[in-house]
């Protein structure tokens, strides 16, 4: 019942995720790391779903991107990071592009950035992220997202992007 609720969560955050708006901010562009940028195309290949206690203990349950799709339906997802420092996050379905999510984004060290969301509805604060490898051809970030499970417990939910150009 409990991993069957966390899918049911997952379900609903990771299409809220894709679904908030973002609009210009002006922040701080600290050097990116190894003076490589983030800038480009970047195809989204995973996302795993890690879930937390409210003490940060890690629960044994995962989701992944790509999720199940029935046959002869595709999805992909990718992250278009600018080098004005503005970004875009868009859903192919079929022939059509969708942009779901868009907004600025800055450095704050060699190994991390935000995403703004000042416009979202509900309003909500910049999302920190994480980098954990970048070249050429792959970018590897995560970000930790407050959530509450099964309607009482408080948590969190950590997403670990892989994308490829």
């Amino acid at each position: 019942m409990k991993m069957y609720l966390k899918k049911t969560a997952i379900g609903l955050v990771l299409p809220i995720i894709f679904l908030v708006a973002c609009s210009k901010n002006e922040g701080h562009h600290a050097t990116p790391p190894a003076n490589l940028s983030i800038a480009g195309k970047w195809n989204v290949d995973s996302v795993h779903a890690y879930f937390y206690n409210a003490a940060l203990s890690l629960d044994s349950s995962e989701i992944a991107y790509p999720l199940q799709i029935p046959p002869g339906l595709y999805y992909p997802i990718y992250f278009q990071f600018n080098d004005d420092y503005s970004w875009s996050e868009s859903v192919v379905v079929r022939v059509d592009t969708n942009v779901v999510a868009k907004g600025t984004y800055s450095y704050t060290s060699d190994s991390t950035f935000n995403l703004m969301y000042p416009d979202a509805n509900p309003a909500r604060k910049d999302e920190p992220c994480k980098i954990a490898s970048l070249t050429n051809t792959s970018f590897i970030f995560s970000t930790l997202l407050p959530t509450v499970f099964n309607g009482t417990d408080s948590g969190y939910v950590k997403y670990v992007y892989r994308l490829t150009k």
